[in-house]
């Protein structure tokens, strides 16, 4: 049985509209004649971490992108802090206090910490960069959040989890009051989660708000005070994360009950193996991206292959599948050696 929670938000008096940072109201838009978003509002409370929860494609990204000025809606209107805005650009969301830190970072590599944050934001000294103290702005905040990263690091040295950790020091340093975080915890380790989950819990101690874009059910129960789910576009409920379980919020998100047990059929290890991989090495330029890849796969197996993005899950299924052929090692197909794979001749999908 479906939970019953209210999916309407009739705005309210001046008096109470204070405590919302965040008022979306029949928010709409299209592509191509398709609904993205479909009449979506959305009410978000000062100082809360709030959950954007949905499938795949539900609209979530697009919304947040809209009241972050990268997507114009079609119809709706939004208030930040009790007051109407017109957020035509990434800039305006800025001054009216947001900041997004998207799935794929967008850092200079070859740019230091300092430099990354600063960006578009340098503070001067007549007519140059004040580089001692955009450092010492940046150290501060590092500091503040026990952050255990040096200002001077280039972000091309720094792991995936590293790298999240600037682009929100980027959105504090914009002196930001709400933050946008879409799928954060997609590139990140199990522990890299929990130190994540730390920080944003600081943050709204010191009175940021926070919504998270995610579909994953445990992490938003662990992390979330509110939680909003879409479907296919559309605002199907909003409720306290308190009052919710990991069953109630996989059936709003797809509109039916949803079992969470698994009927695994018993697998035979004595199966032939069809795909094999030994000593797979795959090197572009001065970097390393496979190092002796060994692996099988048998007949009527599902073999998983486990991973933070970048730690060359895309590179391996290259060399399977023909895309890269620049490796060393043996791949085999039915115990036969395949000499030269291409996407043309591949024989698996």
């Amino acid at each position: 049985m479906l939970l019953s929670v209210s999916n309407t938000f009739p705005f309210k008096s001046s008096r109470e509209v204070s405590m919302y940072a965040i008022q979306m109201q029949d928010i709409t838009k299209t592509f191509h004649g398709a609904y993205a978003n479909k009449n979506v509002s959305l009410q978000v409370e000062q100082g809360e971490i709030h959950s954007l929860l949905g499938e795949n494609g539900a609209g979530k990204t697009t919304l947040m992108k809209i009241l972050f000025g990268l997507y114009k809606a079609d119809k709706g209107t939004i208030y930040i802090n009790e007051k109407k805005v017109s957020i035509r650009s990434p800039h305006d969301a800025i001054g009216y206090g947001l900041s997004m830190v998207h799935q794929h970072f967008v850092l200079v590599n070859n740019l230091t910490i300092t430099e990354n944050i600063i960006l578009g934001h340098e503070p001067r000294r007549g007519l140059f960069l004040d580089r001692s103290a955009a450092h010492r702005k940046v150290e501060a905040l590092i500091n503040q959040y026990h952050f255990s990263l040096d200002p001077e690091s280039r972000i091309e040295s720094l792991s995936v989890g590293e790298k999240q950790k600037v682009e929100i020091l980027k959105a504090l340093y914009n002196e930001s009051s709400i933050l946008l975080l879409d799928e954060p915890t997609a590139v990140l380790t199990p522990q890299e989660v929990q130190e994540l989950f730390v920080m944003l819990k600081q943050l709204r101690e010191d009175g940021k708000t926070i919504i998270i874009i995610t579909h994953k059910l445990k992490e938003t129960l662990a992390i979330a005070d509110r939680v909003t789910i879409l479907r296919r576009g559309e605002n199907i409920a909003t409720l306290p994360a308190k009052q919710a379980t990991e069953g109630k919020l996989a059936e709003l998100m797809v509109g039916r009950p949803i079992s969470f047990e698994v009927d695994r059929k018993t697998f035979e290890e004595e199966n032939p193996v069809k795909l094999s991989l030994k000593g797979i090495t795959l090197k572009r330029k001065t970097r390393q991206l496979l190092t002796d890849v060994n692996l099988e796969c048998r007949a009527g197996e599902i073999l998983g292959i486990a991973g933070v993005e970048g730690n060359g899950q895309t590179e391996l299924i290259e060399v399977v599948t023909g895309i890269s052929g620049n490796f060393t090692g043996q791949l085999c197909c039915d115990s036969t050696p395949i000499q030269a794979i291409t996407p043309g001749r591949c024989w698996i999908t």
